[in-house]
């Protein structure tokens, strides 16, 4: 309430019925100007954030570029840009859950960041004893390290915790190193010919198996390298991870269905080489040198995704199910 004096005026609180008379210097000066408020921190932690990635990426500029024009090349790593896009999507998706309490984290984001200055100052070192995949492959995973340790510096180890299924994604980035990727094709070739071999018999042939060949009296098949399937089985374990980060809750679950996608790629490769084989013995012997042998592995896959597909389904079923009996 505002009272109207011959002397000066009177401001009385409603609240607190505290009467105060204002300074007639403030009123004759007028308002106080608004400064500018300081630039805000998160903001400036954002920039500070990106100008490192910019830094960074200009100082991996070779290997990043040898890393792309291996994806454009390989076959098996084709699908490393793929990766780059779903890590940025999902952690643009997710911002406003990842990105709420951004804090720095100096002591473990400078630890990550030496392992990534030892790791590059390692693959240059010795570059000349290692080969140009397992080279580029320390080069990658130098800056993978690079990435995390940029992140939890201007982030902190909160919100790295928040975003670490993306930020982990980035390992399929990184290329196998040789001894590893013969290792992963020698277990598809061994459990691909073990596979085939189930399926003959099931189907009431029996063939004469030695080692990963079939000897049948019109044709002899063997299960080489090419044929593990490796590149489809590593699509597959990716869409895997994708689906139960997306649709699943249960950590277990989706531990399991990671399990179930290299079962769907070996029961995929056994299923191939059948019917390839029985084309070749009842229809076109050519057909094991042609196109279809090449480049007919599309269909298969649909029908491997489709595999994996139903399990996701029947495994979220259930565990809708078992939240609805928990409430009961």
């Amino acid at each position: 309430m505002i009272q109207e004096n011959k002397g000066p005026t009177l401001v009385t609180s409603p609240e607190s019925g505290v009467i105060k008379t204002p300074d007639p210097e403030l009123e004759a000066r007028g308002p106080t100007p608004v400064l500018c408020a300081p630039f805000d921190s998160s903001r400036r932690r954002f920039a500070y954030y990106f100008v490192s990635l910019f830094l960074g990426i200009c100082l991996f500029a070779f290997p990043l570029k040898e890393l792309i024009g291996m994806s454009l090349q390989s076959e098996l790593y084709s699908y490393i840009p793929l990766i780059f896009a779903t890590s940025c999507y999902l952690l643009a998706s997710g911002r406003k859950e990842i990105f709420d309490d951004p804090a720095w984290s100096f002591g473990y984001g400078t630890f990550v960041l030496i392992l990534s200055l030892a790791a590059g100052i390692a693959g240059l070192k010795y570059a000349a004893l290692l080969g140009a995949n397992d080279w580029l492959c320390v080069m990658a995973f130098s800056f993978w390290l690079f990435l995390m340790g940029t992140f939890i510096l201007f982030l902190g180890t909160r919100t790295f915790t928040k975003a670490i299924f993306p930020l982990a994604l980035l390992l399929f980035t990184i290329p196998l190193p040789a001894f590893l990727l013969d290792k992963i094709v020698g277990f598809l070739q061994a459990a691909s010919s073990t596979m085939t071999g189930l399926i003959f018999n099931a189907l009431g042939f029996f063939p004469l198996q030695e080692g990963f060949s079939f000897k049948f009296p019109e044709v002899t098949i063997e299960v080489a390298k090419q044929c593990s399937g490796i590149h489809s089985s590593v699509a597959l374990v990716i869409m895997s991870l994708l689906c139960g980060r997306l649709f699943l809750r249960s950590s277990l679950n989706r531990i399991l269905l990671v399990v179930f996608a290299v079962l769907i790629a070996i029961f995929k490769n056994g299923v191939r080489i059948v019917a390839l084989t029985l084309g070749a013995i009842y229809v076109d012997p050519r057909i094991l040198s042609s196109a279809l042998h090449k480049s007919g592995g599309i269909p298969i896959f649909i029908f491997a995704f489709a595999l994996l597909s139903i399990v996701v389904l029947v495994m979220r079923k259930l565990e809708k199910r078992k939240a609805v009996n928990s409430e009961q």
